[in-house]
C-alpha cells in the first residue's frame, strides 16, 4: 500500500497518513512534543516514530504546509514556529522521504475553503471522514493535515 502524508507544522499541528489509493485516513496524530524549560518543543523521536509507518508502505510524497511569517506575530513566537518547521524538516529528510511543500491558499482552495474560518477545515474533515478524531476545538491542526494530504492525493 502506498501512502501520502500530510503535515501542518507547529506546536499545535498534527500528521495526517492517508492511503493513496482511496484517501483513507491510516493514522492521524498530533505534532509531538516534549517539554523544554517551562515550553515544550517538537519531539524529533517522536516524529521518527510517527513517520516510521515507511517500514510498512511505500510513501509516495509527504506533503507539508509551506508557512511563513505573518503581520503583528511576535519574535518569540515566530522563533518557536520556526524550531517547530525546521524539528519537522529535519525528521523527513534524516528519514529520506520525499518532500512537497504545500501553501495554504493551495490546500484550502482546493478543500473549498479558501476564505472560510480556521474551525471550517474540522467541519469540511467531518464531511469527508464522519469518524474521524476531529471533534474537539483543538483538532484544527489535524483537520488541517488531513486536507493536506487529501491535496497531495489529488493532485498527484
Amino acid at each position: 500500500m502506498n501512502v501520502i502524508i500530510g503535515i501542518d507544522p507547529g506546536l499545535t499541528g498534527a500528521i495526517a497518513i492517508l492511503n493513496s489509493s482511496d484517501q483513507s485516513i491510516i493514522r492521524l496524530e498530533d505534532m509531538p512534543v516534549i517539554p523544554d524549560g517551562r515550553k515544550k518543543k517538537v519531539s524529533g523521536h517522536g516524529l521518527k516514530q510517527i513517520l516510521g509507518v515507511h517500514s510498512r508502505h511505500e510513501i509516495d510524497m509527504v506533503y507539508l504546509e509551506q508557512v511563513g511569517a505573518r503581520p503583528g506575530q511576535g519574535v518569540v513566537s515566530m522563533f518557536s514556529f520556526g524550531r517547530s518547521l525546521g524539528a519537522v524538516e529535519a525528521a523527513v529528510s534524516v528519514m529520506g522521504l520525499p518532500l512537497t511543500y504545500v501553501s495554504p491558499q493551495k490546500w484550502k482552495r482546493a478543500a473549498g475553503l479558501l476564505r472560510a474560518d480556521k474551525d471550517a477545515s474540522r467541519g469540511r474533515v467531518l464531511d469527508l471522514y464522519p469518524s474521524a478524531d476531529v471533534l474537539r476545538k483543538k483538532d484544527n491542526g489535524r483537520a488541517d493535515a488531513v486536507l493536506i494530504a487529501r491535496y497531495g492525493s489529488q493532485s498527484a
